[in-house]
């Protein structure tokens, strides 16, 4: 398999979402909490909302090539992947959130921070 001085391609990893606790946790205890949510959150939180329920579903089919995928080519070398397809849930899923939150960064520096050094400054009480 050729390398490249620039990209080593086998330094490319798939992410294996069902391997983190959060996933875990998440799968074994969506359904209960759907349950119980009514009796103990419902009066503070509101009610279950369905949407609720697709955003889980679709948090637990991110990154598994059963649920869709994009073959990747390098046009170099011929090198070839299987990229499975996200949910793109902000907030919940944290693979899809990291990936926003480095897009918004940088859309900020090229079309609404000026080129000059910026600080941050919290006042807290």
């Amino acid at each position: 398999m050729a390398q490249s001085a620039a990209y080593n391609i086998d330094a490319y990893q798939p992410r294996n979402p069902k391997a983190s606790a959060y996933y875990k946790c998440v799968e074994n205890h969506f359904e209960e909490l759907e349950r119980a949510w009514d009796d103990m959150y419902a009066s503070r939180l509101g009610f279950w909302r369905a949407y609720v329920m697709t955003v889980i579903y679709k948090y637990l089919d991110c990154g598994d090539l059963h649920f869709g995928f994009a073959r990747v080519r390098c046009e170099e070398c011929g090198h070839e992947y299987l990229l499975a397809f996200s949910c793109k849930r902000r907030q919940f899923c944290p693979s899809c959130h990291q990936k926003r939150v480095v897009e918004y960064g940088e859309w900020l520096l090229t079309n609404v921070l000026k080129d000059v050094s910026h600080r941050q400054w919290a006042r807290f009480i």
